[in-house]
């Protein structure tokens, strides 16, 4: 027998590394030399690559002197594939062994290859079961028309948590685990009723998982399926939970956005553009609207211009006037362009985020003549007053004080002390003035 290498390098890779197909490597007494991961998984054991397990521990209800006779007839026909279909409580397979044979012609194992195929169970079946469960894969079990369990799989068992001989017998009510059992009652009585198949999702306290669940009328009683989607319903609780954050981000923004898809029509928008679009275009917002028919007159032309850019990820952002059809007044908007990238960096559409900002811009020129007025009046301030008042403290420095008398002499400190602030007031705004510049 060869190293566990040495058989690896020998099965080709497209079915060593397969999802779909059971893979492994025996010897002669069955011991397992290499399983691939969808065997191990399938057989429920660690790994089996260290020969610590024998192919007939994965399926006790194999006869040990059979598999081994069976064994020696593989090897015994090296250039053959033969059929061995095995069928248990985990699961029916069909599986084909050959020779594995090394470059030279020597033995190296006996390789079985196997896939799992959706078992027959019951003989009085009217048709077949839908696509999406498999009866060997999913909770299964057979109901008479008094509601006896008839049959039941592994996985059955591990949900009622009893072996299936103890359930046979049983009516369902019996050992159904659910509290809600008059809601599945009545199910169940329909689908009888009716002869059609009933399906519906619920949630089970039992072991905290979500099933989509099939009723199917048989000739002989009913087929129930339990198929476990705990996966898409956890999925669909964070999709949902993305699309509140993401609502939340809209909400909170001062523009009116629109999210646009790569098909050019709308996914998704804020309460404030709702509220324009009703306003402006007297029509109801909705998801799926071509976004075409929401650019305003003169937009439109700016937007098929720039779309091929935009639809290629880049930001445009810029301003133009709109004709307000409530009034027919024109205003001025901003307007955004900026790409929708989803998890893997596919870009998937545009976002479109627009604002009124006349009155905002008009309190800002507003805001702008004011400030020049008053840069204005400083500048006069600083040149026209500051000369004359240059000229009036020259004066005051020229005065002979010997020539004025006690109250001239207090009256002129006075005048000189006033024309000295007011000299120090006009300095000091004309230094304002040079920091605004």
């Amino acid at each position: 027998m060869l190293k566990v290498d040495e058989i690896q390098a020998l099965i080709p890779s497209n079915i060593k590394f397969s999802d779909l197909i059971y893979v492994c490597v025996v010897d002669v007494e069955g011991q397992i030399w290499y399983a691939n991961t969808k065997f191990q998984k399938f057989v429920g054991q660690k790994p089996l690559s260290t020969c610590e397990v024998n192919f007939s521990e994965c399926f006790p209800d194999l006869d040990n002197d059979e598999l081994h006779s069976f064994w020696i007839d593989v090897i015994g026909r090296p250039n053959e594939c033969i059929k061995l279909d095995i069928d248990q409580n985990e699961g029916s397979s069909s599986w084909e062994f050959s020779a594995l044979m090394t470059l030279e012609g020597d033995f190296g194992g006996i390789m079985g290859v196997g896939y799992p195929k959706k078992v027959v169970v019951s003989s009085a079946t009217d048709y077949s079961f839908p696509k999406d469960v498999n009866p060997a894969m999913d909770i299964f079990f057979q109901l008479d028309h008094k509601w006896q369990f008839l049959n039941v799989n592994h996985l059955g068992e591990k949900f009622f948590e009893q072996k299936k001989d103890k359930l046979l017998g049983q009516t369902l009510w019996q050992v159904y685990p659910e509290k809600d059992i008059y809601r599945y009652a009545l199910e169940f009585k329909k689908a009888k009723e009716s002869k059609t198949m009933r399906v519906f999702e619920d949630f089970s306290t039992l072991n905290g998982r979500w099933y989509k669940i099939y009723i199917l009328p048989r000739k002989a009683g009913i087929d129930v399926i339990f198929k476990d989607i705990s996966h898409i319903q956890n999925l669909s609780e964070e999709i949902q939970q993305l699309q509140l954050t993401l609502q939340s981000v809209l909400e909170s923004s001062e523009e009116s956005i629109l999210l646009v898809g790569r098909d050019l029509k709308i996914s998704g928008y804020n309460s404030k553009a709702e509220k324009f679009i009703k306003k402006q275009f007297k029509r109801e917002l909705n998801d799926g609207d071509k976004f075409s028919n929401y650019l305003s007159e003169g937009l439109d032309e700016i937007f098929l211009k720039e779309a091929e850019s935009i639809l290629n990820g880049k930001f445009k952002s810029f301003e133009s006037e709109i004709v307000l059809k409530g009034n027919n007044s024109k205003s001025l908007f901003t307007h955004k362009f900026f790409p929708l990238i989803d998890p893997f960096e596919n870009i998937v559409g545009f976002g479109y985020a627009f604002k009124d900002v006349q009155e905002s811009t008009s309190k800002e020129k507003k805001m702008k003549a004011q400030n020049r007025v008053m840069r204005d009046i400083l500048h006069h301030q600083s040149t026209l007053l500051r000369s004359p008042l240059s000229s009036i403290l020259g004066l005051l420095e020229l005065i002979d004080h010997s020539q004025l008398d006690t109250e001239n002499k207090k009256y002129l400190s006075y005048l000189k002390s006033l024309a000295q602030e007011l000299d120090k007031i006009i300095r000091q705004n004309s230094k304002k003035v040079s920091d605004l510049d």
